[in-house]
């Protein structure tokens, strides 16, 4: 007899919630991750029971009156808190099923039913060669700029330990040997015959190059006759995939690809450490519901994710297993988290994955844990209109990492969100966190900044809260048991916190200056570097002093660096200032940290800049006025805390004869803007999408130019 488990579904009709934001006060910057939720179409079901058939390990949905109703609304999850919990693994598919169908996401109503598993294409990354392949010695040379040392970040640009250097663009891999300079040669090439795959980050280590990215696998809208039609509100149209390709580059004319991964899900970032390397995904599963009256079988592949490899020529597709997964009892979305391992040093090692259910979407790494933060949505109270409350909290799930293997640990969860992976870290047993907290439905719409310490167990010890008041975060930086933030309304208020003691982390002092930062940079244990936007405030007539932007505005303007003193965390100063352009002028290194050349010995460093000046000067009464834009390059300087910043050159790849073209509207000259600044040996490079410069790094002559091949 065919052994069914009943699994009843809650249902129930609720008011629709109807509410939009608006955000009115000028440069304001909004946490990405707090409008993440979309209001959800609803399907409800009336009379219905799940039949879990265990033993043939498929699961069957009987439907019976079935009823659906275009309500909008979104689903709210508990107010309140919960400390610290332990995970739960899922023991079976049962089990499973009935966790996914307590726990509706809250941003999709129904999900596409997985027709097929799609394997990457086998001839994906064919290589062009364009040079005969040399030995080249082991040089010195400059790294991504990372958060944690002896953890490797993914970039755009990697420099191996030979010279030679890698760069994405277009869609491709760039392979140059770099050095010595008299022998600069495009070498190959890597193309990716699939137009749906994207690269967004490369690693190389002992001669193996990993190229990580996404790719969107198309799916066929699934189509029935009579009574088993699908309802549901929209086609997704298909599901992204992570990829990790392994090349080996060894000859690096003809660069090997000899291993293939691809993991259900949205990229979302990834850490090397050593010879081993973890990539995190994000997906949903891929099930969908079908209605009227009648069963249909939805596959184990449609409830997990799928892993597909391919090496040695043979590709081979497995569904995650059941028991590699986890959970906790309050998990608010029904999305897998999955952390991957894959040992770099032993290509024929199988990869390992390990998921949860929840969320995921900020990533901090130490050499011991690896943390996921998510934002969670707690609404309670409720209006004809909208909710009357709110409480934003971050979960944080810990992982433990060691040589490859991945533990689910634990989990914690404190008030508000965090900006970004510089917002969290890690210090002994300790992991610190910073959020802001944003008011949405208060009156006044206040915000405000909170910091926590939690322990290896991932319960609250420690937190200041109430953290200046109206403003929001920009940047944080922890150094040991110091932690520095800078938020922003009208003036940049650099707060030094003392975490000594973890359980009572205090304000020693706060400095307030014009601007703000978006970046800060250890220069040694007493100074720091911040990098952002200078700022003036306007003061306009307010008839009524409540309003959001009574008492003057502020608007950013040019590109701005400071040097701060901070060996007295009672009384930081800021040492010294410049502010390059005008307001328009703009950076990568704002948005995006790896974009810094630091080299510490020699007091230098380097980023892209895009100038922007206004042609009749700053105007008082106008200062919300663009400049326009002059030039782009790489500013390099020297920095050291006698002397201040010194401009030691500015080195563009923009075609000096025909400059005005670009100036005039056209981005006919983007491909010569420098993105990247690298050393190897002596020499400084700049790198763009079209070009290779090399200068001397104690005159900045240039010593060489490379066009690269399309």
């Amino acid at each position: 007899m065919l052994e069914t488990v009943i699994v009843k579904v809650q249902r129930g009709l609720k008011q629709p919630y109807l509410f939009g934001f608006a955000n009115t006060i000028e440069e304001s910057k909004v946490n990405r991750n707090r409008l993440k939720f979309i209001l959800d179409v609803f399907i409800l079901f009336a009379g219905n029971v799940i039949m879990l058939n265990h033993r043939s390990k498929g699961l069957l949905l009987l439907a019976s009156s079935l009823l659906f109703s275009g309500v909008t609304q979104v689903v709210f999850a508990a107010t309140t808190p919960v400390p610290a919990l332990k995970p739960q693994k899922v023991t079976s598919r049962l089990v499973l099923a009935n966790l996914l169908m307590k726990h509706k996401t809250n941003r999709f109503s129904s999900y596409p039913i997985v027709t097929s598993t799609v394997a990457p294409t086998a001839d994906a990354g064919k290589v062009s060669s364009g040079a005969v392949p040399t030995t080249a010695a082991t040089v010195t040379h400059s790294d991504t700029n990372i958060q944690v040392a002896g953890v490797d970040e993914s970039d755009i640009v990697k420099v191996g330990d030979d010279g030679y250097i890698y760069q994405i663009y277009g869609g491709k891999i760039r392979v140059v040997k770099g050095f010595p300079v008299v022998e600069l040669t495009q070498t190959a090439n890597i193309d990716f015959p699939d137009s749906n795959f994207t690269p967004s980050g490369i690693y190389v280590q002992n001669g193996k190059l990993v190229v990580l990215g996404s790719a969107w696998q198309s799916l066929a809208q699934p189509t029935t006759t009579g009574k088993m039609a699908p309802i549901y509100c929209c086609w997704w149209g298909g599901y992204s995939q992570t990829r990790a390709i392994v090349y080996d580059v060894s000859d690096h004319a003809n660069p090997k690809k000899i291993r293939d991964i691809a993991i259900d899900g949205d990229y979302l970032d990834s850490r090397r450490i050593g010879d081993n390397l973890y990539f995190i995904t994000r997906t949903y599963p891929r099930y969908y519901m079908y209605g009227d009256v009648g069963t249909t079988v939805i596959k184990p592949t449609d409830m997990l994710p799928s892993i597909v490899e391919t090496k040695a020529g043979k590709t081979t597709t497995r569904t995650m297993a059941v028991t590699d997964l986890s959970y906790f009892p309050d998990f608010v979305e029904p999305d897998y988290v999955v952390v991957a391992s894959l040992d770099l040093g032993q290509p024929d090692k199988a990869v390992t994955t390990k998921g949860y259910l929840g969320s995921g979407e900020l990533v901090y790494a130490s050499l011991q844990n690896l943390y996921l933060s998510a934002s969670k949505y707690n609404f309670g109270g409720s209006s004809d209109i909208a909710p009357t409350q709110n409480n934003i909290t971050t979960q944080i799930y810990k992982f433990g990492i060691d040589n490859g293997s991945v533990t689910f640990t634990a989990a914690g969860e404190v008030e508000g969100t965090a900006l970004n992976q510089f917002s969290m870290d890690e210090n002994g047993d300790y992991f610190r966190i910073a959020t802001t907290t944003q008011s949405w439905y208060s009156d006044t719409n206040q915000s405000h900044s909170s910091l926590f310490v939690l322990d290896k167990n991932m319960q609250t010890v420690g937190k200041l809260e109430n953290l200046a008041q109206g403003e929001q975060i920009y940047s944080t930086r922890f150094m040991g048991d110091r932690c520095f933030i800078v938020t922003f309304k009208l003036t940049d208020p650099l707060f030094a916190i003392d975490l000594s003691t973890p359980g009572n982390p205090v304000v020693a002092g706060e400095l307030k200056i014009p601007g703000y930062s978006n970046y800060l940079h250890p220069y040694d244990e007493n100074h720091l570097i911040g990098f952002g936007k200078d700022a003036v405030i306007f003061n306009s007539e307010q008839p009524n002093s409540d309003q959001s932007w009574a008492g003057g505005s502020a608007f950013y303007q040019g590109l701005k660096m400071a040097l701060f003193d901070i060996s007295d965390m009672k009384n930081p100063k800021e040492m010294y200032s410049v502010t390059i352009g005008d307001r328009g002028t703009n950076s990568p290194l704002l948005y995006d940290y790896k974009a810094l050349y630091w080299d510490a010995e020699k007091h230098l460093f380097g980023f892209p800049v895009e100038v922007y000046q206004l042609p009749n000067g700053f105007n008082n009464s106008q200062p919300w006025n663009y400049g326009q834009s002059v030039s782009q390059g790489a500013y390099i300087y020297e920095v050291t805390p006698e002397n201040g910043f010194v401009q030691k050159a500015v080195l563009s790849q923009l075609p000096a004869t025909d400059v005005t073209v670009y100036y005039n509207g056209s981005y006919s000259y983007q491909d010569y803007f420098v993105d990247r600044i690298l050393r190897i040996d002596s020499n400084l490079y700049t790198l763009s999408n079209n070009q290779l410069n090399v200068y001397d790094l104690e005159n900045f002559k240039e010593q060489g130019k490379l066009a690269f091949k399309p």
